[in-house]
C-alpha cells in the first residue's frame, strides 16, 4: 500500500487534474490510518463501555467509527461530500475534547486537524470557514461556561487557573498562528500545483517520449507522444516490459542504471509496423522512501538525426568518389588525346589504302585487321574519355528500344553469343516506351557493359539466363527501393542475371575504376561499370542494383521526354562526298596528324595544305583565302583552336571550319560551334566521318 502511494508517476498523468488525484489518494490513505490507529482505542472504548452500561457511548462510538469508515470507502459518494463528511469528524471530537479537558487537552489538535485538512482538501476558502467556526465554537465555549455554568469540566483543570481574559488570549492566539498555517499550506499547495501543470504541459507538448518504470522494468507511465513515434498507445504499453520494446534493454543498459543511477545511449526501439526507430535512450533510477525503486527517463525520437548522417555520409563518399574520379579523369583526358593521335595513322591509313582497288587480297586482308584493331583501341580510349567526366556527350532524341535492337545486331552482340553459347539472353521491350535525350554511343555502351557483366556472370552455370527488359515508370513521391530519384518520368532498363549474386560489402565498390573479381586483363579492363556509372550520370539518370543469391539486377533510370526523335540521313555513297578541288587548310600541332589529313583529303579530291599552329594559320588566311579549315582544338604550347576560329573570324566572317579533335566533345568545341564552326570529328575519324563532315559544311 505504501509503495504504491509513493509511486509518483501518476504527476504526470494527463487524464486527471493533478490536485484533484492528489487529494483523494491522501485523503483515502489518511482515514484507512485513522481507522488503523483508532480500531485498539475504539475497541478498548466500546468494552469499557459495555462493562458500566454506558450503552449511549457505545452507540456513539460504532457511530463514529462506521462513519469514517463509510467516507473512507465508499467512492461513489461525492468527493466533495465525503471530505466534508470526514474532516467534520474532527471537529467533533475536537468539541467532545474541548468539553472535556479545555486547551490543556487533545481539543487544540482536533480543532487544527479540522482547518488544515479543510484546505488540503478544499482550498483556502474551505479552510477560512472552519478557522471562523473553530474561532467562535472557542468563543461560545468560554462564554457560556464563565457566564452561566460555574462548574464545567474544562474550566477547572489542577494546573491552570482560568479567567475570561487567558481564554480570549488563548482563542486569539489560536485563530491568529491558524491564519498564518492556513495561508502557508494553501500557498505551498498552489505552488505545487501550478509545478505540476507546468510539467504535465511540457511533458504533454514535448516530442519526447517521457517514461516511467517500476522495479521489474514494466512501463507505469508514458507520455502521448509514444503514438506519433512508435505507433503504440499508452494502454497497450503500460505493465509491459521494456524489453518487448527496446531489444537492447539488457545488461548494456541494466548494469550502469543501476551501478551509477543514470544512462545515455544511441539504441533502437521497434515500432509497431516493425520497423526500427532510433532513439536517444536516457534514464536515471529514483529511490524514494521505502527503498520503493522506480526508474524514470525519455527517448528522444533521433531517426531524422540519423537519416540526415546518412544521407551525409553517403554524399561524403560521393565526393571522395567524385575526387577519386576527377583525379583519374584528368590522367584519362591527357593520356586519352595523346593516344588518339597517335591511333589515327593505325585506324585512319589502313582507310586510305583500302581504297586502292589493286591492293593485293592478303595485304587487304592485313590492312582490315590493323583497322579494326585501331578502332577498337579506339573504343577502350573512348572508354576512358567517358571516364574523366571532362567532355560533354552530344545528346539528341533518341529511343532504347531502338538502341536495344540496333546493339542485339551488332558484330559485339553476335560475337558474346558465339563466345558463351550456353547463355541464353532474352530482349523484352515496351512497345509504348518514351523517347529520352541521350548520347547514342554512351548509351549503348550502358548496354554493353551489363549485357557483358551479365553474361560472363552466368556463363559457368547450367541454365544462365540474362534479360534485358524496358518499361515506363513515373515518380509522383518517395518510392521505397529509389530513394533519391526525383519526381517525374522515366524511362527504365533493367538487366537481370540468375547468377550467384554479389557480395553486400563489394556492391558500393562495383563502379569504381578498375575494381573487378575477375582477373584483369582476361574479361575487360576494370573500366566497364565505370563507364556505366558516369555515362548514366552524364544522362542526369540513376542506378541502382539488387542482389541476392539467386541473381543480379542493374536498374537504369533515364529521365524521359515527350519528343519526337528527328528523321536522320541514310550513310551517302563515298561517291557524294568527294570534293570538287576546293582549298581545305589543315591546322594541328602534329606533324602525323597533319600528313594523315592531307592524304585523307587527296584521296576525297580536295587540294589541302596544313600548318603547325594557330598563329600560321591566321598568316596563311591573310595570304590566301580557303573553303575550309580544319582546326584541331588543343595545340600547345601555341593558341588553342577556338582562339584561332575567332582570329580566323576577324579576318573573314564567313570562314567555314569543321573542328577536330582527340578529346571528346568540349565547351571549347560548343562555343567555336556557336560562332559558326561546323561539325565535330573525334580523332581518329575514318574518310567516311571526315569527308561527310566536310561535305556538310561545304554545301551550307
Amino acid at each position: 500500500m505504501i509503495s504504491k502511494f509513493l509511486n509518483i508517476t501518476s504527476i504526470y498523468d494527463d487524464h486527471e487534474d493533478a490536485l484533484l488525484y492528489w487529494q483523494k489518494k491522501i485523503f483515502k490513505h489518511l482515514f484507512i490510518f485513522f481507522l488503523i490507529l483508532g480500531c485498539v482505542p475504539y475497541l478498548l472504548s466500546c468494552r469499557h463501555a459495555i462493562e458500566h452500561s454506558e450503552w449511549n457511548r457505545l452507540v456513539f462510538y460504532t457511530g463514529v467509527y462506521l462513519w469514517v469508515a463509510a467516507v473512507t470507502f465508499f467512492e461513489k459518494i461525492p468527493f466533495t461530500f465525503r471530505i466534508w463528511a470526514g474532516v467534520s469528524v474532527f471537529y467533533g471530537l475536537g468539541v467532545l475534547s474541548l468539553y472535556s479537558s479545555g486547551f490543556v487537552g487533545s481539543a487544540v489538535g482536533y480543532l487544527i486537524c479540522f482547518s488544515v485538512f479543510s484546505v488540503i482538501f478544499s482550498g483556502l476558502k474551505a479552510g477560512l470557514i472552519t478557522l471562523i467556526i473553530n474561532t467562535l465554537t472557542l468563543i461560545c465555549f468560554g462564554w457560556i461556561g464563565f457566564n452561566f455554568i460555574h462548574d464545567v469540566p474544562y474550566l477547572k483543570p489542577e494546573t491552570i487557573e482560568w479567567n475570561p481574559m487567558a481564554w480570549a488570549v488563548l482563542t486569539g492566539t489560536f485563530a491568529f498562528l491558524m491564519g498564518l498555517l492556513l495561508i502557508a499550506v494553501s500557498i505551498l499547495i498552489k505552488t505545487i500545483e501550478n509545478t505540476v501543470k507546468e510539467n504535465r504541459f511540457l511533458i504533454k507538448n514535448s516530442p519526447d517520449i517521457v517514461w516511467a518504470l517500476d522495479r521489474n522494468f514494466n512501463f507505469t507511465y508514458l507520455s502521448s507522444a509514444i503514438y506519433p513515434i512508435l505507433g503504440f498507445s499508452q494502454k497497450e504499453m503500460l505493465a509491459q516490459p521494456i524489453s518487448l520494446f527496446l531489444p537492447e534493454f539488457s545488461n548494456r543498459i541494466v548494469s550502469p542504471l543501476e551501478k551509477n543511477g543514470t544512462v545515455r545511449l544511441e539504441t533502437v526501439m521497434i515500432h509497431k509496423d516493425g520497423r526500427r526507430i532510433d532513439v536517444d535512450f536516457r534514464g536515471f533510477k529514483r529511490t524514494p522512501h521505502f527503498k520503493e525503486k522506480i526508474y524514470l527517463g525519455v527517448f528522444r525520437d533521433i531517426s531524422p538525426k540519423k537519416r540526415q548522417e546518412r544521407e551525409q555520409q553517403q554524399l561524403k563518399d560521393k565526393l571522395v568518389k567524385a575526387e577519386k574520379l576527377k583525379a583519374l579523369g584528368i590522367i584519362a583526358g591527357s593520356v586519352a588525346h595523346d593516344l588518339n593521335n597517335v591511333l589515327s595513322g593505325i585506324a585512319t591509313y589502313p582507310d586510305v589504302l583500302l581504297m586502292n582497288d589493286n591492293i593485293d587480297p592478303e595485304i587487304r586482308k592485313g590492312l582490315a585487321i590493323i583497322r579494326d584493331s585501331g578502332q577498337k583501341a579506339s573504343a577502350v580510349v573512348s572508354d576512358l574519355l567517358t571516364v574523366s567526366r571532362g567532355s560533354t556527350a552530344e545528346m539528341e532524341i533518341l529511343n532504347l528500344n531502338r538502341i536495344i535492337e540496333r546493339y542485339a545486331d551488332a558484330p559485339d552482340f553476335k560475337k558474346i553469343r558465339e563466345t558463351y553459347p550456353g547463355v541464353g539472353i532474352e530482349i523484352q521491350t515496351d512497345p509504348e516506351l518514351l523517347n529520352i535525350k541521350g548520347s547514342y554511343i554512351h548509351l549503348e555502351k550502358i548496354i554493353m557493359n551489363l549485357v557483358l557483366n551479365g553474361v560472363e556472370e552466368v556463363s559457368h552455370r547450367t541454365g544462365g539466363k540474362v534479360c534485358i527488359a524496358t518499361t515506363n515508370l513515373f515518380f509522383d513521391a518517395v518510392v521505397p527501393g529509389y530513394e533519391g530519384v526525383e519526381p517525374g518520368e522515366y524511362c527504365l532498363l533493367r538487366i537481370t542475371d540468375n547468377g550467384t549474386g554479389i557480395n553486400k560489402k563489394q556492391i558500393p565498390k562495383i563502379f569504381d575504376p578498375f575494381f573487378s573479381n575477375k582477373e584483369m586483363g582476361k574479361s575487360g579492363t576494370g573500366l566497364g561499370l565505370t563507364v556505366v556509372w558516369n555515362a548514366v550520370r552524364d544522362h542526369r539518370g540513376y542506378i541502382f542494383v539488387r542482389s541476392t543469391a539467386d541473381g543480379t539486377t542493374f536498374e537504369v533510370l533515364i529521365p524521359a521526354v515527350r519528343l519526337v526523335p528527328p528523321k536522320k540521313n541514310e550513310d551517302r555513297p563515298f561517291e557524294e562526298i568527294k570534293g570538287r578541288g576546293q582549298m581545305i587548310l589543315v591546322v594541328d600541332d602534329l606533324k602525323e596528324q597533319q600528313n594523315i589529313a592531307l592524304v585523307i583529303l587527296d584521296s576525297l579530291g580536295y587540294r589541302a595544305k596544313a600548318v603547325d599552329n594557330g598563329y600560321d594559320a591566321v598568316e596563311f588566311i591573310k595570304s590566301q583565302p580557303v573553303d575550309l579549315v580544319i582546326l584541331d582544338m588543343i595545340m600547345a604550347p601555341s593558341i588553342s583552336g577556338l582562339d584561332t576560329y575567332r582570329l580566323i573570324k576577324d579576318i573573314r566572317p564567313n570562314q567555314k571550319a569543321v573542328i577536330a579533335s582527340g578529346y571528346s566533345k568540349s565547351d571549347d568545341v560548343f562555343t567555336a560551334q556557336e560562332l559558326g564552326a561546323g561539325a565535330f570529328v573525334k580523332k581518329p575519324y575514318t574518310v567516311m566521318d571526315m569527308g561527310i563532315a566536310i561535305k556538310e559544311e561545304l554545301e551550307k
